[in-house]
């Protein structure tokens, strides 16, 4: 016996949305936080990626580079296009970060003020990058609302830190109700203070997850710039050798 097509009725139509928002109703704020980690979280991966920085006068700087990173603890990028950027690397072992310019023909350490300056000038800083990806460790979560976004179904979630010396003590953020992935955040000081907006586009299912292959940042402390950043290549549970995340690799390059 052949079923009739639930999309063919207007009952059946109700009658999944009903089901679809009770389910999604049901969720709480820990377990969406819980199922964005698990999406995003990656054991190793490898990328290739193009960083564009657009002044407010319209010219655009384009930098590419690529990326090796295994767990929360060890990340390595090196750029390689603009040649004048090219060689200039970056090195974050579990707390700690390192800078290598060519043209200094040394390496620096990161740390204090410095984690508030911006990467190779760009509206990504250098604490960010040193930010534990999991969110559901570092901040409490609420459900403000359900709202689309980008014609995606969305939970709108405010976050509140657990702990001092987060980057951005609070931050409110819309994840895909389907995909569990965010879609746009908004990171504030703990005063309150907007300090930058992210929007996450061009979303793709790779390797069993799903994964943005884009994002865009708004800096509102730097009115100047916008930053945008474009994977080319993901490569997920990659082996990576050791070597990379030395301070060897990153003053000699491989």
């Amino acid at each position: 016996m052949t079923l009739p097509c639930w999309r063919s009725t207007v009952l059946g139509t109700a009658l999944l949305a009903v089901f679809a928002g009770t389910a999604r109703a049901q969720v709480t704020a820990e377990q969406i936080l819980e199922r964005v980690d698990e999406n995003m979280t990656i054991r190793s991966v490898h990328t290739r990626a193009i960083m564009s920085i657009t002044y407010r006068e319209g010219d655009v700087r384009d930098l590419e580079f690529e990326s090796w990173a295994e767990g929360e603890e060890r990340s390595f990028l090196e750029f390689t296009s603009p040649p004048r950027d090219a060689g200039s690397r970056f090195l974050r072992v579990d707390d700690k970060m390192w800078i290598y310019l060519p043209r200094a023909a040394r390496s620096v350490r990161i740390q204090g003020r410095m984690l508030e300056q911006g990467l190779m000038g760009s509206d990504f800083s250098y604490g960010d990058a040193s930010e534990n990806p999991s969110m559901v460790d570092d901040y409490d979560a609420e459900i403000e609302r359900e709202e689309p976004f980008e014609g995606r179904p969305t939970y709108v979630l405010f976050l509140t830190g657990k702990r001092s010396g987060l980057a951005y003590p609070q931050r409110r953020i819309w994840v895909d109700a389907e995909r569990w992935v965010p879609l746009k955040e908004e990171r504030f000081a703990r005063s309150g203070k907007l300090l930058k907006t992210a929007v996450l586009s061009d979303v793709r299912q790779i390797a069993g997850r799903w994964y943005p292959f884009q994002m865009d940042l708004d800096n509102a402390l730097q009115a100047d710039t916008r930053t945008s950043l474009r994977f080319l290549e993901l490569e997920f549970d990659t082996d990576i050798p050791e070597r990379v995340f030395s301070l060897r690799t990153l003053e000699r390059g491989f």
